[in-house]
């Protein structure tokens, strides 16, 4: 077995690996190559294959994001066909990873696990790696969706003055960005959990590429919420895997205005879309301790996956 840097010539191979993780995953080496192209080339990235037998047996990488955003934190990846575990070669990425890091000094590595994997959690906690954050993903069957069971729950508040829009029917109001990125904001440092801790605040121009004109944004399906002038909630939802299945986004509401339904008004929009557009799939992750948002889930209909844990290591700072 070797270890080498990741090429364009293998993204097919990486694919098949994740698809070889992850049955559900249906990845494509054009979908990893595009994925690539689009990285933002501030953020340091390397990924690492090891090959046996002309053949590749396991991934590793580093990379950094708006998610865990300082230049001297690190997200890793780790990956291993299943028929080539436990032969070492995920300790060897693994050291191969830290050593790529090295030049830079690094203060804190994260790595993520689901709780079903109970070998790939030890892989972590055996090399100084805790759990910090616990996320619930879920599943919510589309097309079997009964929308009727919501008829007439925006009434609710309509007569409060209050009204859900979407992108295209704001955009004649010229602030109507920079409000969706302050309200953002604000609702994502009332989430509980480590949502806004976690990303801090992002520019303006990335919240707006993320949300609104970038690859996943789909304008139809993002909703606001608003009273005259003043924008006063918002959920939208992304697009995960093309024509099959979408992403939610962030749903919340200014506390002023709670209590009042508009967030599950706002999610019936999403679902309603994801109905009319022939998704089979809303896939949610909410932190564990967002027990509001969590119930709502349930409510709809969600069903929950094994939970997904984010594991941090502290670095110790290299001698000078």
């Amino acid at each position: 077995m070797e270890i080498v840097p990741a090429t364009s010539a293998h993204y097919q191979g990486i694919a098949e690996i994740l698809n070889s993780l992850n049955p559900e995953r249906h990845a494509s080496g054009l979908e990893i190559e595009e994925g690539d192209k689009r990285r933002d080339p501030k953020f340091k990235f390397q990924r690492w294959i090891a090959i046996e037998k002309d053949q590749i047996v396991g991934i590793g990488s580093y990379n950094q994001s708006i998610w865990f955003a300082h230049p001297q934190k690190f997200m890793l990846w780790i990956g291993v066909r299943p028929e080539y575990q436990r032969r070492g070669i995920g300790s060897t990425l693994y050291e191969t990873i830290m050593h790529g890091l090295q030049p830079f000094d690094p203060l804190a590595l994260r790595a993520t696990a689901t709780e079903d994997r109970p070998k790939s959690m030890r892989f972590l906690e055996r090399r100084g790696f805790q759990e910090v954050i616990r996320d619930v993903p879920s599943e919510l069957d589309v097309q079997s969706f009964d929308l009727t069971r919501f008829t007439g729950l925006e009434d609710r508040f309509r007569g409060n003055g209050i009204e859900i829009k979407t992108l295209p029917e704001l955009e004649k109001n010229p602030e109507r960005n920079r409000k969706l990125y302050d309200l953002d904001w604000e609702i994502s440092l009332s989430v509980p959990g480590d949502l806004a801790a976690g990303m801090g605040r992002r520019g303006l121009e990335k919240y707006v590429e993320y949300a609104i004109t970038g690859p996943s944004a789909l304008p139809e399906g993002f909703f606001v919420a608003v009273k005259g002038e003043e924008f006063i909630g918002l959920s939208h939802v992304l697009s995960s895997v093309k024509g099959i299945s979408l992403y939610q986004g962030l749903t919340g509401v200014k506390s002023q205005y709670r209590r009042q339904g508009i967030g599950l008004a706002m999610k019936i929009r999403g679902i309603a879309y994801a109905q009319a557009t022939g998704h089979a799939l809303i896939i949610a992750e909410n932190d564990a301790k967002n027990i509001p948002m969590l119930a709502m889930n349930e409510r709809l209909g969600f069903v929950r996956k094994p939970d997904l844990i984010t594991f941090e290591k502290q670095c110790q700072p290299l001698e000078k």
